[in-house]
């Protein structure tokens, strides 16, 4: 046998991470709400560019920009059961798939994931615990004239002790140590009006 003409591939934890992936439904439940009926399907699915992102944010992760830099040296065919060339693989996609996402209504979707991953796994609610903390963002950002940002980066409580500058608020609430619902927040909203939103769901 040539061993020189074997394709070798460094898989790392992409198999396991891609297969949790697929047992909790993320690819299905991203196709589910992100595939329009209407028009040509995408060359790759948007449950499959999900996945593709939480694999390379949870074993190695690179910015959007080189993620094919990434995947180079994979077997894509059997990680993620989809026909993928490298080629196919740029921040244009993904950034597109983050639009859709974001129209379809993210924290909606997180939150049937996470109601998926409590039935895989037997696990029960007893109480969830909400907390937020604060991220320093630097440089300008606006948005397109007339259209109003999803969030409002501004100043606020820092949580990172840097009140001289604008932040935006994340927020999670977990139950039994697992995330069931997470959301972004303007910089200036305050713990007690984002749980006083939650007690009022």
């Amino acid at each position: 046998m040539d061993y020189t003409i074997l394709d070798k591939y460094y898989h790392s934890k992409m198999n396991f991470i891609a297969g949790v992936c697929n047992k909790l439904g993320v690819t299905s439940t991203m196709n589910h709400y992100l595939t329009s009926s209407n028009g040509r399907k995408p060359d790759i699915s948007y449950g499959t560019l999900a996945e593709m992102m939480i694999v390379n944010l949870c074993d190695s992760y690179k910015p959007l920009y080189i993620m094919n830099e990434y995947f180079e040296e994979k077997d894509l065919a059997t990680i993620f059961n989809s026909d993928i060339s490298l080629d196919q693989i740029n921040d244009d996609r993904f950034g597109a798939f983050l639009d859709k996402l974001h129209a379809a209504g993210p924290r909606k979707i997180f939150s049937q994931i996470s109601a998926q991953a409590f039935a895989t796994y037997g696990l029960t609610v007893k109480n969830v615990n909400f907390d937020t903390t604060s991220k320093v963002m630097w440089g300008e950002y606006e948005t397109e004239e007339g259209k109003v940002g999803a969030v409002n980066i501004t100043f606020g409580h820092s949580k990172d002790k840097r009140e001289d500058k604008k932040q935006i608020k994340m927020a999670i609430g977990t139950a039994n140590g697992v995330i069931v619902d997470a959301k972004v927040l303007s910089g200036n909203i305050d713990d007690k009006t984002y749980n006083y939103d939650n007690l009022n769901l």
